[in-house]
């Protein structure tokens, strides 16, 4: 990946001296090739973007409600993705995460009791409040989006889990 910096002078540039000079023009000898540098590939409703789509991002906008929790159910069914069990819930809510990644939407740990992969099946979570997602989760999945207590939800808090 090449890059250029550019500051409010101009552009940033190396002499082989090792002074750094201000260019009004960048240049080939301002261009910097960073290794191993990926950025994720943005979300954009409705598709586009060239490479790879998923369904998720041809899906509907995401939404903090129970309407977008519904899309990402229906998705899923139009599939074909067994919604059965505490994995079947989950499969939805990991989406939902997924999809509300930027507004800072994650998962819950919970490595006990009713969970798939670690993870509570029904919670979305935000680094400062909890939302159960699902009404009879792995049962009806019943769409919702209703704010729900957290015991130490700081130290519970994962970060969303790519769907593939």
């Amino acid at each position: 990946m090449k890059i250029k910096f550019k500051t409010a002078h101009g552009y940033l540039s190396f002499q082989p001296d090792g002074r750094v000079e201000y260019r009004d023009k960048a240049g080939p000898w301002e261009e910097f090739d960073v290794e191993g540098l990926e950025f994720p590939q943005p979300i954009i409703p409705g598709g586009g973007g060239g490479g790879k789509v998923s369904s998720l991002e041809t899906g509907p906008p995401p939404s903090q409600s129970a309407e977008y929790v519904a899309a990402v159910k229906a998705m899923l069914q139009a599939q074909g993705v067994n919604l059965s069990g505490p994995c079947g819930a989950f499969a939805i809510t990991k989406r939902v995460a997924w999809g509300l990644r930027a507004a800072g939407a994650g998962l819950l740990s919970k490595p006990g009791g009713n969970n798939c992969e670690g993870f509570a099946t029904d919670i979305i979570a935000f680094h400062d409040r909890a939302f159960d997602i699902l009404t009879d989760g792995g049962g009806a999945n019943g769409p919702s989006w209703g704010e729900t207590g957290v015991d130490d939800l700081a130290a519970r808090w994962r970060p969303p889990v790519d769907p593939g």
